[in-house]
């Protein structure tokens, strides 16, 4: 069976960070011309047909002041115009959340990143490792126990039902560990996606592919920081991200589910496969839509990893916020130091994502400058995308911060963030 996988490469061209906004001592020039290439590539998007809408935020340090540039509408079946305000299903963008919220945890001195997460979740203290993930699941004894920081850099050893079809990842789907309780990438035999207790109740109770700290492997490892952070609070993940990030922050519109109020406001999802082959397609096709969305009602599981909805304009509010590298309007929500280490490399020593670059908290981190080479990464830029090609990126060396939204599903014939990167960088050595 092919399994529906997410291309990160083109998520964290640092290209996509680099190019943002000019920076501060950029030509005002350059700048202009930077934007009215990224305009080009928007109206490019929805002249061809690739979506019906889209909308970047550029943003620079200090106060919140963000340029919008957008294009289209919510819909090809008409719709509305794509505003700051409009709705966006953000996936894998809920990672990078998940994973601050964990450090603002850190920072109240509830957990450091090596605390293994079995002092908050007993469940996990005496985990089995695979002998031999390809051919069953065998294990034996794990030498080392998950920290906090494997959870948030994808080396706890866990799987994904959408990294692979071996005996484990069989295992989680016919549990229901899938990514999320919607039906991204869930078929029809699937059993439901329990609660989130359940869920890491049935999780403990399977092996882990290989031993913690040792590989980066895409995973439901934020699901579980997820978790972690309902254990430690005693409050739901909602309420979590409620009261450490979203009030503060006036993110009024990002959540793991939409009031009738806000549903208008949601874009359509389209996708470039069959969602239910993960074949190809030639033109896209209405995965979800404002008229019947699973968004519409409180999920059975709160996926740190993949749940939640939000809006250009609340992201830009989380992308402003690490910027300013812990502040927000004034309000400090995150020590400096903290904010820095959340964005810096926190990979054990040796394990490397894509073989050269690091990953922090819920996101990539670039850790060499490759400019000479096609995906042209600078260092410094810390970020992650989402399935629907939704992406945000941190640059805290330049100082400038960009935030895309649109809906497009598996976009290999649709949008990506090359295409943002190529746009944004006039001149590659400025």
């Amino acid at each position: 069976m092919e399994t529906l996988t997410i291309d990160r490469r083109s998520m964290l061209q640092a290209l996509a960070a680099s190019a943002l906004a000019a920076g501060a001592g950029a030509p005002a020039r350059a700048r202009a011309q930077r934007n009215a290439a990224t305009q080009a590539l928007l109206d490019g998007y929805v002249a061809d047909g690739k979506v019906p809408g889209a909308i970047i935020g550029l943003l620079e340090p200090g106060r919140f002041r963000p340029t919008w540039l957008t294009a289209g509408k919510t819909a090809f079946e008409g719709g509305s115009p794509v505003t700051p305000d409009t709705l966006w299903r953000i996936y894998s963008m809920t990672k990078p959340v998940t994973g601050v919220a964990v450090m603002q945890q850190v920072a109240l001195g509830s957990l450091a990143l090596d605390t293994p997460i079995s002092d908050i979740m007993p469940e996990f203290k005496a985990m089995q490792v695979l002998v031999d993930p390809a051919k069953g699941l065998q294990a034996r004894p794990a030498q080392k126990p998950i920290l906090v920081r494997h959870l948030l850099t994808h080396t706890a050893g866990l799987s994904y039902t959408i990294s692979g079809n071996e005996p484990l990842e069989k295992e989680y789907r016919r549990l229901g560990l899938l990514p999320m309780a919607s039906s991204l990438g869930r078929l029809a035999t699937d059993p439901p996606t329990p609660d989130l207790t359940e869920y890491m109740r049935r999780l403990a109770g399977l092996p882990l592919r290989t031993e913690p700290g040792s590989e980066w492997r895409y995973s439901i490892s934020l699901d579980v920081a997820g978790a972690l952070l309902e254990r430690l609070t005693g409050k739901t993940l909602d309420g979590v991200f409620a009261d450490q990030l979203f009030r503060p922050l006036g993110m009024a519109d990002t959540s793991f589910w939409l009031s009738p109020k806000q549903l208008p406001r949601l874009a359509n999802s389209y996708a470039w496969i069959d969602p239910k082959t993960f074949k190809p397609a030639d033109r896209p096709t209405l995965v979800d839509s404002a008229a019947k969305t699973e968004w519409a009602e409180r999920p059975a599981m709160l996926a740190g990893g993949a749940g939640l909805v939000s809006s250009a304009e609340d992201f830009a509010r989380f992308a402003q916020l690490m910027l300013n590298e812990g502040m927000f309007e004034g309000k400090v929500l995150l020590p400096r130091a903290t904010a820095r280490l959340a964005m810096a490399n926190q990979m054990p020593p040796g394990v490397f994502f894509e073989k050269t670059q690091g990953f922090a908290a819920g996101g990539r981190t670039t850790l060499f400058d490759t400019m000479t080479r096609a995906d042209g990464l600078r260092p410094g830029v810390w970020g992650w995308g989402g399935a629907a090609a939704t992406t945000f990126a941190v640059d805290q060396v330049r100082g400038q911060a960009v935030v895309m939204m649109l809906q497009s599903l598996q976009a290999e014939k649709g949008p990506n963030s090359l295409d943002l990167a190529r746009a944004r960088n006039v001149d590659l050595r400025t």
